[in-house]
């Protein structure tokens, strides 16, 4: 998640504005009830949807827990603030106002954001690496002598290092999407359960539509983003460790077995494929295509939230974030349950194996610290409340109250409710996330053709034509990039060639 996904700060954007100005106002955030001390050292926070005085959803009371662990943190650090600043959203993932703030030697000292823009900037000392206070005992966790070893899910906190090989966060927890059914609509139209491969859920998509009712939808793209991700990751399963030039290392592969990072999508990109003359990849593209034409009419200014909870769509894909939505509504009426996107087997396509879907989501709140906290002699305060903040018996306190994401912290109990994200979260993480591996202008560019396609606009040949344009352009794009060095993966191809020459031209 990838936390911070432009479909997650979408529908948090307004409620958060509203419910943390509120907030200010009455003084929550900030606590500006409590006189300052006479010599006061202030750390400023962004905890993201965790900022007291947020109401996460717009639904439910504005949380809260962060701030009573703050001052529970500065009981025992005498002339120590915490306070708690949201950063400001631009509706994007590029980070351009906390970018500005680290220009400008102002951004607060703890900051949460997707870890890859932080990656753009290691360059610059603007994030300070975690690595050596990682290797400190938490004196918050009884027994702990590593703070690392704390987080449940060390493969993914591990996948989080920079290409240079430094941890610039910690994940707090954990975020992942999900197929919610509205069973109760299903049932009168005779389907008993979710269906358990794409075959059987095209099949009940065709008895949903049939009723004049919408079959699926999702928040803004994460359908066709995600989504390609996803179907991605089935067609070219048992390709997959051949095709992978650099291997992944030891400690993410419980995560991430096999993951093509940018230059290796560029890479493999100049020998073939991801282009048009690579059948795997025109098969996703077909796939995504098909499984369009289920989901709503309008997908960027449609409301599918509003739709699940009227009856007018049968199965919403959406992230954890929404079960505190269906918890804390009253007026939810409808039993409903929560699955996973189902397998892609040889009856719908022959490249697939029936392999089960793997993740989209994963890290959620990622919370770095910045140079001002050097700057403003704070460093080590820093780290000593993100350890408290991190033990188990705190971290529950915030994501339990929040009911968006599950706890990342071994020993933090977890609310029944985000149990099932748990379950789905056991599976392998994706292959790629194509839109994150792409720059801005690039990205930017295949988004618009990729609706374009969707909606009927281009035939797939002519789709396929324009994205091999822009694949070229971004390769191109870093062809001084020494992360772009291609050398290591060449040798690896050269041992491979034969046989990967025969996917892209399979002789008839």
């Amino acid at each position: 998640m990838r936390f911070a996904e432009p479909q997650f700060a979408v529908v948090f954007l307004l409620s958060t504005v509203l419910g943390f100005s509120s907030a200010i106002a009455r003084g929550e955030a900030y606590n500006a009830d409590r006189p300052p001390a006479a010599v006061e050292k202030q750390i400023r926070v962004d905890l993201g949807p965790y900022t007291p005085g947020t109401i996460p959803g717009g639904i439910g009371e504005p949380v809260a827990e962060s701030r009573h662990i703050a001052d529970e943190w500065e009981k025992n650090h005498p002339g120590r603030r915490i306070n708690y600043q949201m950063m400001i959203s631009t509706g994007t993932t590029e980070g351009e106002w906390l970018k500005t703030q680290l220009l400008g030697g102002i951004a607060p000292e703890i900051v949460t954001m997707n870890t890859e823009v932080a990656w753009q900037a290691v360059d610059k000392d603007w994030f300070i690496p975690l690595d050596e206070f990682l290797q400190r005992p938490n004196p918050y966790i009884p027994g702990n002598t590593h703070w690392l070893d704390s987080f449940a899910n060390l493969a993914l906190t591990n996948s989080k290092r920079a290409p240079n090989g430094k941890l610039y966060c910690i994940t707090l927890d954990t975020v992942e999407t999900g197929l919610f059914y509205n069973m109760t609509l299903l049932k009168k139209l005779g389907i008993a359960k979710p269906p358990a491969t794409w075959s059987e859920m095209l099949e009940a998509f065709k008895v949903i539509r049939g009723a004049g009712i919408t079959p699926m939808t999702a928040q803004g793209n994460l359908a066709s983003d995600w989504g390609q991700d996803i179907v991605f990751e089935m067609v070219y399963h048992d390709l997959l460790p051949m095709l992978d030039p650099v291997p992944s290392p030891s400690d993410i592969k419980d995560y991430q077995t096999y993951f093509l990072d940018p230059p290796e999508g560029g890479f493999l990109f100049t020998k073939g494929f991801f282009s048009s003359r690579d059948p795997r990849w025109r098969e996703v593209n077909r796939l995504v295509k098909e499984w369009r034409q289920y989901w709503a009419r309008e997908l960027k200014f449609s409301d599918p939230l509003r739709l699940f909870f009227t009856d007018r769509l049968a199965i919403l894909w959406d992230g954890s974030w929404t079960i505190r939505r269906l918890a804390k509504d009253p007026y939810i009426n409808f039993e409903w349950g929560v699955s996973y996107i189902p397998s892609i087997g040889r009856e719908t396509s022959p490249f697939a194996s029936g392999s089960p879907a793997t993740l989209i989501g994963g890290a959620a709140t990622q919370i770095h610290i910045t140079n001002s906290a050097v700057r403003n002699g704070a460093l080590e305060d820093c780290v000593d409340f993100l350890m408290f903040l991190s033990a188990p018996q705190n971290v529950e306190r915030v994501t339990n109250e929040a009911l968006l994401f599950m706890p990342n912290v071994r020993g933090a109990k977890m609310d029944e409710h985000l149990e099932p994200f748990a379950e789905i979260f056991k599976r392998k993480s994706c292959a790629i996330q194509w839109m994150e591996a792409m720059d801005p202008e690039y990205k930017k560019v295949w988004r618009r053709w990729l609706d374009y396609y969707l909606e009927d606009g281009f035939s797939l040949e002519e789709y396929l034509r324009v994205l091999d344009d822009n694949f070229a352009a971004w390769v191109k794009s870093h062809e001084k990039d020494a992360a772009w060095d291609f050398s290591a993966m060449e040798a690896t191809w050269q041992q491979r060639k034969e046989a990967l020459l025969r996917e892209l031209d399979p002789v008839p």
